[in-house]
C-alpha cells in the first residue's frame, strides 16, 4: 500500500469536504456529533494499548527507534507528529499511521489489525536497581540559530530526575537540545544533564555560554570541546561538520555535559 493511500483514505477526503469542525473523520458521514481527538491523544492511546504504561517504558523496549524526550514532546503537544514519526510509532504500537494523524484506519481497538511483534530481548538485567537521582531544574531555551546556539532564557519548564552522579552537585541543571547541529549525538528536543562543577577536558561535550556584546544576551552552545585556553575556545559540531572558534574574552562559562551511563 502506498503511503498516500495509508494516510489519506477516501473517507478523509469526504471529511474535508463535508464534516463540521467538531466531527471526526470516522463519524462525519454518519452525522454523529463527536469531539475530535488530537493526534497527540491518539498517540498516547496507541502506546498504552501496546502495553507501555509510560513513554519511558516504550523507549526502553525500543531504544533504537524511540527517543523518550521526543515521544514525550509528541504526546504533550509541544512537538508536532511528522508523517515519518507517525509511521514509526504505528509500526511499533500496532496501529496505522493514518489513525494516529487523522483518526482514520486501524486503531488499537481493531481486533483484526495485526500487532507488530516485539523484538526479542538481547540482554539480561541483573543486580540491584540504581536509585533515582535528585530533582534538578529543566530550563527552556529560545529558538536556536545557524550553529544551534540558543539563549538560556531562565524559563524553568519542569523539575526532572537527574542521574545519581549529580547528587549533591550545587547548580546542576538540565537543558533541551535545540536544532540538529549535533545529530546524531543529540537529537532536537533531547534533554542533557549538566554538571557545572566538573572541569571539562578535550573530547567532552559541554554547554558553553558566550557573550559577544557587553550588554548583549549570553548565547549557549551544546558542542564537543576541542580546546579551551585563556585566549581561545574551540568547539566542534557534527551537522554540518565544522569547528567554531571564540575569543577567550567572550567566554562566560563552559559546563560539562554528562555522558550516557554517568
Amino acid at each position: 500500500m502506498e503511503v498516500g493511500a495509508l494516510l489519506m483514505p477516501s473517507t478523509y477526503k469526504t471529511y474535508y469536504a463535508n464534516a463540521r469542525p467538531n466531527r471526526t473523520p470516522c463519524t462525519a458521514e454518519n452525522s454523529h456529533n463527536v469531539r475530535m481527538e488530537a493526534p497527540k491523544d491518539r498517540l498516547r492511546q496507541a502506546r498504552q494499548a501496546a502495553g507501555y504504561a509510560t513513554p519511558t517504558e516504550a523507549a526502553r523496549a525500543h531504544p533504537r527507534e524511540i527517543n523518550v524526550n521526543t515521544l514525550i514532546s509528541n504526546e504533550n503537544g509541544n512537538r508536532d507528529i511528522s508523517r515519518k514519526a507517525a509511521e514509526k510509532y504505528a509500526m511499533l504500537f500496532g496501529v496505522e499511521a493514518g489513525w494516529i494523524l487523522y483518526g482514520e484506519g486501524g486503531g488499537p481497538n481493531d481486533g483484526d489489525l495485526p500487532k507488530s511483534p516485539h523484538e526479542p530481548a538481547n540482554a539480561i538485567v541483573t543486580g540491584d536497581r540504581i536509585p533515582r537521582g535528585p530533582k534538578i531544574p529543566l530550563y527552556g531555551a529560545a529558538v536556536g540559530g545557524d550553529y544551534g546556539e540558543f539563549e538560556l532564557n531562565g524559563n524553568r519548564l519542569d523539575d526532572i530526575f537527574a542521574p545519581p552522579s549529580l547528587s549533591g552537585v550545587p547548580g546542576a541543571y538540565g537543558v533541551q537540545v535545540v536544532g540538529e547541529s549535533m545529530w546524531p549525538r543529540y537529537e532536537d528536543g533531547e534533554t542533557v544533564y549538566v554538571n557545572p562543577r566538573r572541569r571539562p577536558v578535550k573530547g567532552d561535550y559541554v554547554v558553553a555560554q558566550i557573550q559577544r556584546e557587553e550588554h548583549g544576551p549570553k548565547l549557549a552552545f551544546i558542542k564537543k570541546l576541542v580546546r579551551h585556553t585563556q585566549n581561545e575556545l574551540i568547539l566542534e559540531q557534527f551537522n554540518p561538520a565544522k569547528q567554531i572558534r571564540f575569543d577567550g574574552r567572550e567566554v562566560d562559562t563552559v559546563h560539562y555535559v554528562l555522558r550516557s551511563g554517568e
